[in-house]
């Protein structure tokens, strides 16, 4: 279970486990089943909660789902084709879809569930990652050393920023979700071994290379400044890693908190302001924004997955072995402020 949990409109915790979603509640400390519905088919990226308070998943198979809050059809599953790994659908306030061509380029399926041919955007970039939709500018990473914004409000999509003057060049490629900072510039992290803003223009606004891989998506606090997971693995050495804060003004380290396995899982903040994520070797970290440890809790499988808050003072990860884990915590709900997670938003 690399991918988080999602929340529905309804408060039920919904997950994708062995080709069936399960809409769960807590009832007497026990997880209870409220629905279930069957994919028959692996989920690779994240499951997506529309602005509408619909869910949207890409199996496997090529079927894009679309439900309800009560598990059932939006309109039948669509075909769009073989899922990338880390992409996510996208879904609009008018409730049009944008899927991540496997081949390249950007398919949108309107509100009916037809999918709209030929392609809505032409591009031999595969956006494998999750996107940003701010307004009618979509930010998606790729696979080559660019973060394209994409028009979606027309019949097709049309770049916006232009590759070729190097508007939205990273050096690397992108398989997180962007994280939109207080000042409107778009953070990634970049797969190998940096952190990049690029501003609404599509320049670079600053650069910082990390100490470690960062392979999970960046959030901001409050204050501005973001948090990554690193990996490390120096040659004939055991790997370790740790969490990274970057100062939102400098745009240097602040601090770093070590752990003793890479982190590949995305933190997620709460209302507190104390960060939870876990770790290759099964351990969760609660710490707060000085980078003091709260707490740790030991699972017997490694923790990939991003954080989320999934009802007051219940934080959730999924397990390496097909486990889902529900954690009693001091935050309440999710900050605020920042970009306190990974979840896939849509906004104004």
């Amino acid at each position: 279970m690399k991918n988080a949990p999602v929340v529905d409109v309804a408060g039920r915790c919904i997950v994708c486990h062995q080709g069936r979603l399960y809409a769960l509640i807590e009832d007497q400390g026990r997880p209870r089943v409220i629905w279930d519905y069957v994919i028959n088919a692996h989920v690779p990226g994240p499951l997506v909660i529309a602005p509408d308070g619909t869910l949207r998943a890409h199996a496997a198979d090529g079927l894009l789902h679309a439900l309800n809050a009560e598990g059932k059809h939006v309109f039948l599953p669509a075909q769009v084709g073989e899922p990338l790994g880390w992409a996510a659908p996208i879904v609009d306030r008018a409730g049009n879809t944008f899927v991540c061509s496997y081949e390249g380029g950007l398919l949108r399926v309107d509100p009916q569930g037809k999918p709209a041919r030929p392609l809505f955007f032409r591009s031999r970039r595969k956006f494998d990652a999750p996107g940003l939709l701010v307004g009618n500018l979509l930010y998606l990473g790729s696979e080559d050393p660019y973060v394209v914004a994409i028009d979606v409000s027309g019949p097709s999509g049309e770049a916006v920023w232009n590759t070729t003057a190097e508007q939205g060049l990273v050096g690397g490629c992108v398989n997180s979700s962007p994280a939109l900072a207080a000042d409107g510039s778009i953070v990634v992290a970049v797969r190998g071994e940096t952190v990049v803003a690029l501003d609404p223009s599509g320049s670079l606004a600053w650069r910082l290379d990390m100490p470690g891989q960062v392979l999970g998506s960046p959030v901001i606090d409050r204050h501005g400044h973001i948090h990554v997971g690193v990996s490390q693995a120096p040659w004939g050495k055991t790997p370790s890693g740790g969490l990274v804060c970057i100062d939102g003004n400098s745009h240097r380290v602040r601090w770093q908190y070590e752990t003793r396995a890479p982190v590949e899982s995305t933190p997620v903040i709460g209302d507190d302001d104390v960060l939870y994520f876990g770790d290759n070797s099964g351990l969760v970290h609660a710490v707060d924004l000085q980078g003091k440890v709260q707490w740790t809790a030991q699972f017997e499988a490694a923790v990939r997955s991003p954080g989320a808050l999934i009802a007051p003072h219940r934080v959730a990860f999924g397990l390496d072995n097909g486990t889902l884990v529900v954690l009693e915590c001091s935050s309440k709900a999710l900050a605020a402020e920042g970009w306190p997670s990974s979840q896939i938003r849509v906004l104004p």
